[in-house]
């Protein structure tokens, strides 16, 4: 077996024009018109480099630096001519520390995007699914607080107002946090803010399907604008049209039924008759400019017009009171 593995050494090296070496050696010396190529194990102190490198005036470059117990990492270097020092080189491509973490060039100095699937793009990642479905699949049991989150951070917050967010998190979570939802996981968008810290929590989901526009936890919680960016400091702004099958209005106070109260003074229809002529529209009705400039308050709308109604009604009433006492005069 011995002899296999010398032969088949020989012959690779041979392929490369390699002058075989034989006995202990720390260098191997690759001949080459234009550089001078070796590969080289050993400790250097100098500049913390240790284990098995692969060093040159002009090519790639990869070794170790460090002891495990210090940080061990291992350096991919895509190195020009001079001297190689693994712990500032900024010709770092990647490397691989102590934990598994593996670092690319973009966390190590600028540039240095990602391509999988593909060739690399001008955005930092850029993957390729393929002609078959593909899914980017984050798994996590966490604890009881969270199972994943996807994070997005401004990289200086030094500029951003106070009560700005600094930072968007979409949250697959156990303990419904904003939502306050316990009965199974729940997604949650939200946002920590700047100095005064606190929560932006404009968007969660519930366990039974809800999709909820405002958290829990005196998170702030915003406006909802369809159509439009500005929402007047309304809940909901639409700026187009809508279609309900059923709109309730909960618990509305002061309700109309007092017209119907034995205390409640009816305006004569005098009276009445002399305000539409000035005014144009019946009292407590907006008026026309009124609708155009501000809109209409659906329920409360709703309450003026009954108001109106049962003012008719009993206006009605009492004038069936009256041609009842004229037709028994005429009858007499």
């Amino acid at each position: 077996m011995n002899k296999v593995l010398l032969s088949l050494t020989a012959l690779l090296l041979s392929s490369v024009y390699v002058n075989a070496q034989t006995d202990t050696f720390s260098t191997i010396q690759f001949p080459n018109n234009v550089y001078t190529n070796t590969i080289t194990t050993g400790l250097y102190s100098g500049n913390n480099r240790s284990g098995f490198i692969y060093q040159s005036n002009g090519a790639i470059n990869y070794g170790l630096f460090g002891a495990k117990a210090v940080g061990f990492k291992f350096r991919w270097l895509a190195h020009d001519n001079g001297s190689i020092d693994y712990t500032t080189d900024t010709d770092q491509v990647m490397y691989l520390d102590a934990n598994g973490n593996l670092n690319m060039k973009g966390t190590l100095t600028t540039g240095g995007n990602v391509g999988i699937g593909t060739a690399p793009t001008s955005d930092k990642v850029t993957i390729d699914m393929g002609a078959t479905r593909g899914i980017i699949n984050l798994l996590s049991d966490g604890d009881a607080a969270a199972y994943s989150d996807l994070r997005f951070n401004v990289k200086t917050a030094t500029g951003i107002a106070s009560g700005k967010p600094m930072s968007w998190v979409t949250s697959l979570r156990k303990d419904g946090y904003f939502s306050n939802d316990l009965t199974g996981p729940t997604l949650e968008f939200y946002a920590l803010r700047s100095v005064v810290g606190g929560y932006y929590a404009p968007l969660l989901f519930k366990a039974n399907g809800d999709v909820i526009l405002a958290g829990a936890r005196n998170a702030t919680n915003g406006n909802v604008g369809i159509g439009t960016t500005d929402t007047k400091g309304y809940k909901l702004a639409v700026n187009g049209d809508a279609m309900f099958t059923r709109i309730q209005v909960k618990a509305y106070a002061n309700w109309p039924d007092y017209v119907f109260g034995e205390s409640y003074k009816l305006m004569p229809l005098q009276e009445l008759e002399a305000y539409v002529k000035e005014n144009n529209h019946l009292p407590e009705v907006p008026s026309a400019k009124e609708v155009e400039r501000e809109g209409i308050d659906v329920a409360e709308m709703n309450k003026i017009l009954l108001k109106k109604i049962e003012e008719l009604t009993l206006h009605v009433i009492e004038l069936e009171k009256k041609i009842t006492i004229l037709e028994k005069k005429d009858t007499k």
